[in-house]
């Protein structure tokens, strides 16, 4: 593996995983074209169902604030 991929689908991913912000719209919640771009498909299903239920989260968060 890579140095590029340990960053894009390891320590970044796993950073904007740590704490889900209350903005719906915050930077960590976008699709990272740099991680899927090493992604096979199982690996995508997984990151965008995860994606999916942080924005969900963050936009419970933003409604209630």
């Amino acid at each position: 593996m890579d140095k590029r991929k340990i960053w894009n689908m390891g320590i970044k991913l796993f950073w904007n995983r740590l704490w889900v912000r209350k903005d719906e719209f915050h930077s960590s919640l976008d699709i990272d074209g740099d991680a899927i771009i090493d992604m096979d498909h199982k690996e995508f299903d997984e990151y965008m169902n995860d994606l999916v239920r942080r924005r969900n989260i963050a936009h419970e968060r933003d409604i209630n604030k």
